[in-house]
């Protein structure tokens, strides 16, 4: 098992995924998240965040045909929840959706026939796609299509209007849609297919995305090694619970504290990095939140300790980087392709003059990382320090600085390579030395019968001379502002 995982690996539902693994090929992780987009579909209508926003958490495996081992995720995520949530998966499950009127009339249909059952109204259903970019080429032609997952994640209204008997208008409305989403897709599908004006609006920041590969190869002569997953006991109990009544989530006083903190950092983030790249995540604190949520809930609990969100940070921070990695591989082929961590503060301190403080420093590094990866980073560099120093205040917080190891020696040789080098402008005391006699010249240095010399008069040489010293001088009075408007920072 990977140590990403065992980071992100939470009660009864992180365990039932661990007994599961020996079983299967799939990346834990992959299985983690399918795991957690069908129990948060199972559950959909009963169980919400503290906000009454839903608690829905949608994925998406993007992985390499067969190697990825997707669809072998996906069946692993079914053989461990099957025997606890009962007959839904067989009766709730629907593919080859590519349009914003097939989905709302797919959730109208479901919901009206539950109108007839013992259990009254029910309109959970759950799309899992094998193929995503089959049903992202056609649903890229309806714009309708995407505005529609949007307002079913955000728990919006959807409607849709259709044509009855006799031409009459008849309008499908869902109030409260309790939809669930699992898709898979391949890397190199993924740029062509993923539109940038369908991620500007949104549809894409809503469904976290997983990278995955095959954790391993199991004997040819286990035929159906799924089959050895057991029941969790624990997850049959809380599937119950969940089911009996409505729970409203809440955050303990810890959890509040981290997530309240991380929502700060988070929001310096988006600001600092382009449109076309926040576009993706922006929504990774909400579903960070859902995820602590549906973890919690399996514990047949209402309150969201640290240690649930702590886990939940891990696995959205970990599809926040696999997303970047996509990004950045759809950029090789112009060319734009985004620095390392490393690179960033190593430009981020040059820029400053050598030192700046731990919160610039992470503006910079935008959804590149957080403080956590910043010290792993400036621990793998040699030249650079980062150290807690005196606050201003009396009892206030100590600031944290990251700088060369010699930040003033740093931040003068990176000026003596962006700046021409000082001319010396003669003056009365720095005369220049007289002209020696050549065969061109007299004995007072004038031209010798027959020669011609082309010399530029000396006011016009001293006045472009002493020109390029006020410019210089100019510059240096800039860059000196500059580092002291770092350090108030």
């Amino acid at each position: 098992m990977s140590e990403q995982f065992k980071k992100m690996q939470y009660g009864p539902l992180g365990k039932a995924v661990a007994a599961a693994m020996p079983h299967s090929e799939a990346d834990p992780i992959g299985v983690y998240a399918a795991t957690l987009s069908i129990w948060s579909s199972a559950v959909a209508g009963k169980v919400f965040q503290p906000s009454g926003r839903p608690t829905v958490f949608w994925s998406a495996l993007v992985g390499r045909s067969r190697v990825g081992r997707k669809g072998f995720a996906l069946a692993t995520a079914i053989a461990i929840l099957e025997p606890s949530i009962g007959g839904f998966l067989r009766t709730r499950q629907r593919k080859g959706i590519a349009s914003g009127p097939s989905l709302v009339t797919t959730l109208f249909e479901v919901e009206q026939e539950s109108l007839t059952s013992e259990e009254g109204r029910d309109g959970r259903v759950l799309i899992a796609e094998g193929e995503w970019a089959s049903v992202l080429k056609r649903a890229n032609r309806d714009a309708t299509y995407h505005d529609q997952l949007i307002n079913a994640w955000d728990g919006e209204a959807i409607v849709n209007t259709t044509k009855g008997k006799g031409g009459k208008r008849e309008e499908q409305r869902i109030d409260v849609p309790l939809l669930g989403y699992h898709v898979h897709i391949q890397p190199g599908r993924w740029a062509p297919l993923v539109k940038p004006e369908f991620a500007l609006g949104g549809a894409f920041n809503r469904i976290p995305h997983f990278l995955v590969n095959q954790s391993k190869s199991l004997p040819s002569s286990i035929k159906k090694p799924l089959d050895a997953v057991k029941e969790s006991p624990a997850l049959t109990r809380a599937y119950r619970w969940a089911r009996e009544k409505v729970r409203e989530m809440e955050l303990s006083s810890e959890a509040a504290t981290l997530h309240d903190a991380y929502r700060r950092e988070f929001d310096d983030r988006m600001a600092s990095l382009p449109e076309e790249v926040s576009c993706f995540i922006e929504r990774g604190d909400e579903n960070l939140l859902r995820i602590a949520c549906l973890l919690v809930s399996a514990e047949r609990k209402t309150v969201i300790s640290a240690k649930a969100w702590t886990a939940a940070h891990a696995m959205i921070e970990h599809s926040m980087n696999c997303t970047e990695q996509l990004i950045n591989e759809a950029r090789q082929g112009s060319g734009r392709q985004m620095k390392t961590v490393e690179q960033i503060v190593r430009d981020s301190l040059h820029r400053y003059g050598g030192e700046a403080t731990r919160t610039l420093i992470l503006r910079s590094l935008g959804t590149r990382g957080n403080a956590d990866s910043l010290s792993a980073a400036v621990e793998k560099m040699p030249d650079v320090v980062m150290e807690t120093r005196q606050g201003s205040a009396k009892g206030g917080p100590k600031p944290v600085y990251v700088r060369f190891i010699d930040a003033k020696r740093e931040g003068e040789e990176e000026h003596q390579e962006q700046r021409p080098k000082l001319a010396v402008v003669p003056t009365q005391t720095q005369r220049p030395a007289p002209r020696k006699r050549t065969a061109s010249t007299g004995t007072k240095g004038t031209p010798a019968k027959g020669a011609t010399t082309k010399r530029a008069p000396a006011k016009k040489a001293a006045k472009k001379e002493e020109g390029t010293l006020k410019t210089d001088l100019a510059s240096q009075k800039e860059d000196t502002m500059a580092s002291s408007m770092a350090d108030l920072l």
